[in-house]
């Protein structure tokens, strides 16, 4: 009982860091400290420059053998199950949406922020071991994103070329280059990979702090559907997923890495496809905000469940 009540006093602790350092961006954009061209140049560096360094440095500490390999499969599967399972539930359970929000209500219940969000928790609950099994959780993520999200939101369309080329899966490609070859990087290059890593928790926080501030947040007639699908995402698709998982016979770090990804808030991407193709950014934007908000019960909530079967 104590180590339960001390796990679920880290979670929820680790949940404040990440929410203080969010609060920075949140001040700084209030007082004109950072603008919206600012948050973009941070977002770029995030995603084609951080992100893959993070994954980079996890694969790297990780010594090849044919438990990590094997454990590496299993987390691409079940972050695989993950976005099925995500993707199946909201279009049974958002089918008579109007088509215009269905799009976001489905993908922001099943598209996580597996990368600001899931990464710094897997680091700070599991150690380099974690974010190596939650990284994997990104690649899939991003074919998901470029592949079935991407075809929901331009009605057909399908981008296979961003599916694979994407700073997300050429972080794992290299990775697994490393990983599977046994290559040590030289110091000044592997240095290097490090320091950048290390600043992925606190720029992704400040970004997501400054996007929670250009969100007016009132609560509206209609809004019911986007706490259901911000329900989807927090607490609805990552218990069935630890059901499932557990049932499968998961365990130990394994399965809490596989859960801590899956127990993220909606993912920027959902906004931003909204703003590129005439969605309802608003409430894009307002159901991003208050998924990260809410999260902040969830996730601890949320991790500590999957802390009893572990």
């Amino acid at each position: 009982m104590a180590d339960f009540l001390s796990y679920t006093g880290t979670v929820g602790i680790q949940v404040i860091i990440l929410f203080l350092m969010i609060g920075v961006g949140f001040i700084i954009s209030k007082k004109g400290f950072l603008t919206y061209d600012g948050a973009a140049q941070m977002t770029n560096l995030l995603l084609y420059i951080v992100t893959p360094c993070v994954i980079i440095s996890s694969f790297e500490s990780m010594e090849f053998n044919k438990q990590s390999a094997g454990e590496l499969l299993i987390a691409a599967g079940c972050a695989v199950v993950t976005h099925v399972i995500g993707f199946l539930l909201g279009f049974i359970i958002f089918r008579k949406a109007e088509k215009k929000d269905k799009v976001l209500l489905i993908c922001g219940g099943t598209l996580s922020n597996c990368g600001f969000m899931g990464i710094p928790m897997a680091q700070a609950l599991v150690g380099d071991h974690g974010v190596f099994l939650a990284s994997v959780y990104i690649a899939v993520f991003n074919l998901f994103v470029w592949t079935v999200g991407y075809m929901m939101f331009t009605g057909g369309k399908l981008n296979l070329k961003k599916a694979i080329i994407n700073p997300g899966v050429i972080g794992i490609l290299i990775g697994l280059v490393i990983f599977f070859g046994n290559i040590n990087l030289p110091y000044p290059i592997s240095s290097a990979v490090k320091f950048f890593s290390d600043v992925n928790s606190p720029l992704a926080m400040v970004v997501i702090g400054f996007h929670l501030a250009t969100v007016p947040l009132k609560l509206e007639k209609g809004d019911g559907k986007m706490f259901i699908s911000i329900t989807l995402r927090l607490i609805v698709v990552p218990l069935i997923c630890l059901a499932v998982f557990r049932g499968c016979g998961l365990r130990g770090e394994l399965l809490e890495a596989c859960i801590i990804p899956a127990a993220a808030p909606s993912a920027a991407i959902v906004m931003m496809f909204a703003a590129k193709f005439d969605g309802n950014t608003k409430l894009a934007s307002k159901g991003m905000s208050l998924s990260h908000i809410l999260s902040i019960i969830a996730m601890p909530l949320t991790l500590t469940i999957c802390r009893l079967f572990i």
